[in-house]
């Protein structure tokens, strides 16, 4: 299974990077304080930061609002991830837990001001890439069992089973999402800022060794960018997906579990 960035993706934003963190065999069934409370001090430290700017006045969430508008979504509409953690934060609003791994990657959001999300890789079909979505391909969010067509044009993760993140980072998909029974993983940070890459490499490292801290595994890091736009991902996946077809007994207990 591979990971690529399309080349026309490149063309229209040069100066992309992709930090890749694979991470398999590691255990997110636990809480972590220490995790957890590296989050809060992170919020806390940028509420005071952010207390007297207007949110779209912050740089590193400028470059996001360009690149959605750029492919024809409005960024107030459809929210940048990066826009979303920092308005929760202006608005004193908790980051909540939801498991370790994904205290991790807020944690590092928030510290550096950059999109970073994962996907279950035992639960990817095909090669995931981002791309420009054709307007056919499913999209399953996170959370529900609403399926809708992408929107022709938007940049968007994907595999063979449909859109696994929204309007490039905006929403991640359900089929994919972290669970504390995930097990191999793959981290994606991004940074469209030009940011010096070895500014961006110390941010993957710091990363990776919070990974291993807190819940093991073994690590491959990888920086995806105009001159390297793919790798190897080392594992198999599903053999079939299909994000527009949901089984009727995960939706009977998706509304038993949803009253």
């Amino acid at each position: 299974m591979k990971f690529y960035i399309d080349e026309k993706v490149f063309e229209q934003h040069p100066q992309l990077k992709v930090g890749i963190i694979l991470i398999k065999n590691f255990d997110n069934m636990r809480r972590n304080s220490s995790v957890e409370s590296l989050l809060r001090g992170t919020c806390a430290q940028k509420a005071k930061i952010f207390a007297n700017q207007e949110l779209d006045s912050i740089d590193e969430i400028k470059y996001w609002n360009e690149a959605y508008v750029h492919f024809g979504v409005n960024p107030k509409k459809y929210t940048p991830q990066i826009k979303a953690l920092a308005r929760k934060i202006i608005q004193r609003k908790e980051v909540e837990h939801i498991n370790t791994l994904l205290d991790i990657s807020n944690y590092f959001a928030i510290k550096n001001l950059i999109p970073v999300h994962a996907h279950d890789l035992d639960w990817l079909c095909g090669d995931l890439r981002l791309t420009y979505a054709k307007g056919v391909e499913a999209f399953r969010a996170i959370n529900t069992i609403e399926v809708k067509d992408a929107k022709e044009g938007e940049i968007a993760y994907m595999d063979d089973g449909g859109i696994t993140n929204r309007y490039w980072n905006h929403m991640e998909c359900e089929r994919t999402k972290i669970t504390n029974k995930t097990v191999n993983a793959v981290m994606i940070v991004e940074d469209l800022s030009d940011m010096h890459m070895d500014k961006f490499g110390e941010i993957l490292r710091e990363m990776q060794n919070s990974v291993i801290k807190y819940i093991g595994g073994q690590i491959e890091p990888y920086i995806i960018s105009k001159g390297s736009p793919a790798i190897e991902m080392g594992i198999e996946g599903r053999r079939s997906a299909d994000d527009s077809k949901i089984p009727q007994q995960e939706i009977a207990y998706f509304l038993e579990n949803h009253k």
